[in-house]
């Protein structure tokens, strides 16, 4: 997986995991939370942000790989998908922002920032900032 910089229509954009958007994407089902997911004993812990509504972590597998785990904090639903894309974020931080894709959505995780949800037609469906 390469790291890119990329500058974004939105600068500081973050967006929010929304119940909606969880439930057309196929999420399951878990107890309400104020924290952010937790990777697994074969996962090393990457980044989390937590928002009002949504908190979100990005975990890496022994390969390297990486995957996102959503969490809709008023709800419980969950979600986990693959990262497919890491890019340097442009505001001078050196951060990095994941991004995971799911029929069509974006979900994106902006370390330190926020999380930002994009629909299959590149519409912002939901932004939120960290907590």
């Amino acid at each position: 997986m390469t790291t890119t910089k990329i500058r974004l229509a939105a600068a500081g954009a973050s967006l929010a995991i929304a119940a909606g958007a969880l439930a057309a994407a196929g999420a399951t089902q878990a107890t309400a939370s104020s924290v952010a997911p937790s990777c697994n004993a074969h996962q090393q812990h990457v980044t989390s942000v937590v928002t009002a509504n949504s908190a979100a972590t990005i975990c890496r597998w022994g390969d390297g790989g990486l995957e996102y785990r959503g969490l809709a904090r008023s709800t419980g639903d969950t979600i986990r998908l693959p990262v497919s894309e890491v890019h340097e974020q442009e505001n001078g931080s050196g951060r990095l922002f994941y991004v995971a894709h799911n029929n069509g959505y974006r979900y994106l995780l902006f370390d330190g920032l926020g999380l930002s949800i994009v629909g299959p037609d590149g519409l912002l469906i939901s932004s939120e900032d960290a907590i």
